[in-house]
Formats: C-alpha cells, sequence, structure tokens
C-alpha cells in the first residue's frame, strides 16, 4: 500500500465515522423530543382531570362554589406505573375577574374563581399549566 491509498483510507474512514456520530446525535435528538413529548402529554392529561375533577363535583352538587378555594389549594404527587415516574401537580383557587385575571385583594362574594394546574415531573423541560375560570351561578351555591 503506498502513501496515497493509505490518506484515501484514513479520510474513508474519518468521514465515515463523522456520518455515523452525526446520525447516532440526531436519533438521540429525536428519542429526547419524544420522551419529553411523552412527558408533556402525560402532564397535560393530569391537569385536564384536576380541572374536571372540580367541574364534576360542582355539577353534582357535591361542592359548592365558595368551597372551590379551601379545597384546591393543596399539592398532590400521582405515582403511574405504566407511563413510570412522578408527577408532582400544584393546583391554586383564587379570586378573579371574567376574564380570568387575579383580583389584588379577595372580595367576599365573588362571581369568579381561577383555578391553576401545574404539573411538572423529572425529564421534562418545562411544566404544565393549565387555568379554568369558574363561574358561580344558582346550580352550584347550595
Amino acid at each position: 500500500m503506498n502513501m496515497l491509498e493509505m490518506v484515501l483510507v484514513l479520510f474513508a474512514v474519518v468521514l465515515f465515522t463523522t456520518v455515523a456520530l452525526n446520525y447516532n446525535r440526531l436519533v438521540w435528538e429525536q428519542a429526547d423530543y419524544l420522551i419529553n413529548a411523552n412527558k408533556y402529554l402525560q402532564c397535560s392529561h393530569l391537569s385536564h382531570s384536576i380541572l374536571d375533577e372540580v367541574d364534576a363535583f360542582l355539577f353534582s352538587k357535591q361542592l359548592k362554589f365558595n368551597d372551590i378555594k379551601k379545597k384546591y389549594n393543596t399539592e398532590r404527587n400521582v405515582t403511574l406505573q405504566h407511563a413510570g415516574g412522578t408527577y408532582s401537580i400544584s393546583i391554586h383557587a383564587d379570586d378573579c375577574d371574567s376574564l380570568g385575571v387575579l383580583l389584588p385583594e379577595p372580595k367576599p362574594n365573588n362571581l369568579y374563581a381561577l383555578v391553576t394546574v401545574e404539573t411538572k415531573t423529572f425529564g421534562l423541560r418545562h411544566p404544565v399549566t393549565q387555568q379554568r375560570v369558574y363561574t358561580k351561578t344558582d346550580l352550584n351555591i347550595k
């Protein structure tokens, strides 16, 4: 093997190594995006289930409108076996106006309540936050 053939072989090795490393890096990044998307969807589902729980309790009259702020200012930890991991759920209920803007001071007979649910887990880039405004009606007063 002469010198030119040896240089060509070295260039070929460098080229194929570079291509293989770039391919593996891109596959790893794609797997990271898929894992993050899966965790984001699971956190969205958990947050939405909390908001649906408030809806169900108000609709079935098991929860009074004035008790939302008492019952839903809490933290929960949920461990899911099928999805893996522990999810931290932070729930806050506050007085707001009709657009969902928080009031600086709580009003005694306010007609609106804003429930904010923030869910996070290990490996999720940004926590998932969902909000819903609840309105006092004659159905949920009693």
